[in-house]
């Protein structure tokens, strides 16, 4: 039979012992910080004509629910995962739409660009749904793969005109920079595309 000092030091034990699993199991859940990456949009297109007149909105583009995070997709057969310890400056339709603004803005084709939520009145307006946007990996190399279906919508909301888009870019590495540097040239080919497409259906 316990007497009541070891009832209590037992009782004391226990309550340590407790605190001591919660701890190492907090530890124990802990990742390494991320390391974040961003996107660019090409610094300039050749302008073979002079720039449209018009307001170009852009919407937020689309997306399935794995891509429309911060976090950078790899895919490896059929499986589908996020690469460790990196992710985008923010979640990559936000990215993405500021990116194509920027190829508007800087091929110089376009009387004005401006984002959807500006509330700006348009001439037209570019939707777009991200289809692709990966790492295709195949042990450590791999191929970027990007893929995006857009449409021009004038103000009474008939299609003008519509298109998919496809980039892909040797991956070097299965890295955050590895991976990144393959995206953004693949996006590059997305983008030159997209705004010869666009300024012309304008």
């Amino acid at each position: 039979m316990l007497t009541g000092f070891t009832q209590v030091s037992a009782r004391r034990t226990f309550v340590l012992g407790l605190a001591l699993l919660v701890g190492g199991c907090a530890g124990f859940g802990k990742t390494a910080p991320s390391t974040t990456f961003d996107l660019s949009a090409p610094p300039s297109l050749s302008v073979e004509r002079a720039a449209r007149r018009g307001v170009l909105a852009v919407e937020v583009p689309s997306a399935i629910q794995v891509l429309d995070s911060n976090r950078i997709v790899v895919r490896t057969g059929s499986q589908v995962s996020y690469l460790p310890a990196s992710q985008w400056t923010d979640t990559l339709p936000g990215l993405l739409q500021t990116r194509i603004v920027q190829a508007f803005e800087n091929s110089g084709r376009m009387g004005s660009v401006t984002r959807s939520q500006d509330r700006v009145a348009s001439d037209l307006t570019l939707l777009t749904e991200i289809r692709a946007f990966e790492v295709s990996a195949s042990g450590t190399t791999g191929t970027a793969l990007v893929e995006i279906s857009a449409r021009l919508v004038d103000r009474e909301g008939r299609v003008r005109s519509a298109r998919v888009f496809q980039g892909q870019a040797p991956v070097t590495s299965i890295t955050g920079a590895g991976a990144t540097h393959g995206l953004n040239a693949a996006l590059w080919q997305v983008l030159g595309d997209l705004v010869t497409w666009g300024s012309a259906g304008a």
